[in-house]
């Protein structure tokens, strides 16, 4: 069978879409390509060559053992920093699952007096500009006695906000509703058909839940910088901003280096779970 030949009209319109799709790459790529490659120059050649220009070797790891370990460290450095992020994204993450996939379950399963208060309370939170809550949150977490303390990040993070808790939701509205009566046929009660049942089925939307929420908080410079100051709490992106700043003395050069390791763990993140993102985004979990 012959293939269709295309009009002149479709030609021109697929390779205007091809060109401004690299035109767009080329500008997403470029500052991560400068960054790498400038993470393997030296100070001396990193000033007499052009911010996307080779480096004499790739082998040169001086600048990624000294962002890592440095000479003079006067906090937790970036090793302290990475540990104490991973702490505060587990307890974030786990308290956030699991009370944002039951509230998904719950807003969509169960008709109650209120759920769309609720609902709508949560995408009126989106549209708040977060400049107007520091002081009220600040005042909050002091009354709980958690400011500058990792538990005040981990309480900030942990609740579901409104994208999470749609694409929840929506997961599990293409699950049938079939499966919870016959479970209560069988005896089961809701905990049992909810932690049995749905939150297995559940998995692709959690993992889109988890690589959102993942990227927003390891990024999160505002929180950190507010609510939990302390050397000993100090995030990655706390210290990064640290390395950055002008009286740090930090060379570009290493700067860019711990730019590329901070990145790092969220790319090889969505390598390992774009599959679910995906799944999560464009298909329901229907399993009988």
């Amino acid at each position: 069978m012959s293939r269709r030949r295309l009009s002149t009209g479709r030609k021109i319109s697929r390779a205007f879409q091809y060109f401004t799709l690299i035109l767009a790459s080329i500008f997403v790529l470029m500052p991560l390509w400068s960054a790498f490659v400038a993470s393997f120059k030296t100070a001396s050649e990193y000033a007499n060559s052009t911010h996307i220009s080779l480096p004499e070797s790739f082998l040169h790891f001086d600048n990624y053992r000294a962002a890592l370990f440095p000479e003079q460290q006067t906090g937790i450095g970036l090793v302290g920093a990475f540990a104490n992020t991973l702490e505060i994204l587990l307890f974030s993450l786990a308290v956030l699952i699991l009370i944002g996939a039951a509230a998904g379950y719950a807003l969509e399963r169960f008709r109650f007096p209120g759920r769309l208060v609720i609902i709508g309370l949560y995408a009126m939170l989106a549209v708040v500009p977060q400049i107007l809550t520091p002081v009220s949150t600040f005042q909050i977490l002091s009354f709980l006695g958690v400011v500058n303390t990792r538990w005040a990040l981990v309480l900030l993070y942990s609740g579901a906000d409104i994208v999470s808790l749609l694409v929840l939701i929506q997961f599990v509205r293409a699950i049938p509703v079939e499966i919870d009566e016959s479970a209560r046929i069988e005896g089961a009660n809701y905990f049992q058909i909810f932690f049995r049942l749905i939150m297995p089925m559940m998995l692709p939307a959690i993992s889109t839940v988890i690589i959102l929420r993942t990227v927003s908080i390891y990024n999160d410079f505002v929180a950190p910088y507010l609510y939990a100051s302390k050397p000993g709490d100090q995030t990655v992106s706390m210290i990064l901003y640290q390395m950055a700043d002008v009286i740090s003395g930090s060379s570009p050069t290493v700067i860019m280096a711990t730019v590329i390791i901070v990145i790092l763990p969220t790319l090889i993140a969505f390598f390992f779970i774009q599959k679910f993102i995906y799944a999560g985004i464009t298909q329901g979990a229907v399993k009988g």
